[in-house]
């Protein structure tokens, strides 16, 4: 009886050393969200902005001692608020897809950002240039997109990831996919 015990209880205990090599082990952290990435939060909070019209929140997001200020003055941002801003004020950027490229860790990323329009539903783009300066980020919009030359350092395109909102489907997932940018 003894035997028979001891030859099951090897059997088991090779059972179980056989099946540990067939699961699939991974030291790599699990994907964050843009939410959990400061620079990446801050991308999405100027991109809020953006899409709300509400130029004076944009403004002061900006490095106001770089070349791509979308303003000369907070008084001339504040003069071109949107209309509507109001009605939209409120609203955040929820459901999106986004793919970052770090051109600089810890100084410099490019994110673009693939959302509904507050206005009219339409699927739209945005991208957002990122950089850290003193401990700050900075933000700045580009009005006509990205090109290749942005997200190449050195002769070789950026590394990218890229996130989605909470609790989007492969579906909708699809839906914000946004294009890499050395596409174009």
């Amino acid at each position: 009886m003894k035997k028979i015990l001891v030859f099951v209880s090897i059997i088991l205990i090779v059972g179980v050393l056989a099946s540990c090599g067939k699961k699939e082990v991974t030291t790599e952290p699990k994907p964050k969200t843009c939410e959990q990435i400061e620079s990446c939060k801050t991308a999405l909070q100027y991109a809020t902005y953006v899409e709300q019209g509400a130029e004076d929140k944009v403004y002061k997001m900006e490095d106001q001692t770089g070349e791509h200020k979308s303003y000369d003055s907070l008084e001339e941002a504040k003069e071109d608020i949107n209309e509507d801003y109001e009605q939209y004020q409120n609203q955040q950027i929820k459901r999106y897809g986004v793919v970052e490229y770090v051109l600089n860790p810890n100084e410099k990323y490019i994110y673009k950002f693939r959302y509904k329009d507050f206005r009219t539903g339409e699927i739209k783009n945005t991208t957002v240039g990122i950089s850290k300066k003193q401990g700050q980020y900075f933000a700045n919009e580009y009005y006509s997109g990205a090109t290749k030359n942005d997200v190449t350092v050195n002769g070789k395109i950026a590394k990218h990831q890229r996130y989605y909102s909470k609790g989007l489907n492969e579906q909708v997932k699809e839906e914000f996919k946004p294009d890499l940018i050395e596409q174009y």
